[in-house]
């Protein structure tokens, strides 16, 4: 995520004024510690459903 942050700071620098704004927007839902903690808890429900049907025994 830093690094498309990074992407979308350069990008904005450059844009025109409306477009400016709503990448400044989206910048701010971004960097929010909500976005944070739901990219985290993505994360964590796929990487341990990914692990629970792993590990599961297959029943016939």
């Amino acid at each position: 995520t830093e690094r498309a942050l990074q992407v979308m700071e350069t990008c904005q620098a450059g844009a025109p004024e409306g477009v400016k704004g709503r990448a400044e927007k989206l910048l701010n839902i971004f960097q929010s510690d909500l976005f944070q903690a739901l990219l985290i808890q993505e994360f964590y429900e796929v990487t341990v459903c990914e692990n629970q049907a792993t590990s599961r025994p297959q029943t016939p």
